[in-house]
């Protein structure tokens, strides 16, 4: 029972900030699968990558009601993730646990990294992040 309840809690949580800050619930959901709960973890990515499907699909919806989406490049990104997808489940099973659990560690390190040296940078003043640009999705061209 207890565990029922602290999985639902983490499944809550990797949906918010899934949603929230567009990362992927499987940031989340694969360290608390693996380290929490002691879940394999091909099995934890397996179920992360279906917890994913949900959060984003209801995510997407509400961003694209609000124009805040680029319909256009989703689809376009759309064909070449399901593509990396495809090839990234295959190698998946030729990769020994330990190799795929480390390259996870190091792309989490990496993104830490990344996400901090960024933020240390002086970010103009003028307009809130995103309201610049508006929902026209930067400067991809849209044509």
């Amino acid at each position: 029972m207890i565990v029922g309840l602290l999985l639902a809690a983490g499944g809550f949580g990797a949906g918010v900030f899934g949603s929230l800050l567009g990362l992927g619930g499987g940031i989340l959901i694969v360290p608390l699968l693996t380290v929490g709960f002691g879940v394999p973890f091909r099995e934890a990515v397996g179920v992360s990558l279906v917890c994913v499907i949900v959060t984003s699909s209801a995510a997407a919806g509400h961003y694209l009601e609000r124009h805040l989406a680029n319909l256009r490049l989703g689809m376009f990104l759309e064909v070449f993730t399901a593509t990396g997808a495809l090839v990234g489940g295959l190698v998946a099973f030729l990769l020994p646990e330990r190799v795929l659990a480390a390259l996870f560690a190091g792309l989490l390190a990496y993104t830490a990294l990344t996400m901090l040296r960024r933020g240390r940078e002086a970010a103009p003043a003028t307009a809130p992040s995103g309201a610049a640009r508006g929902a026209g999705g930067g400067n991809i061209p849209e044509g």
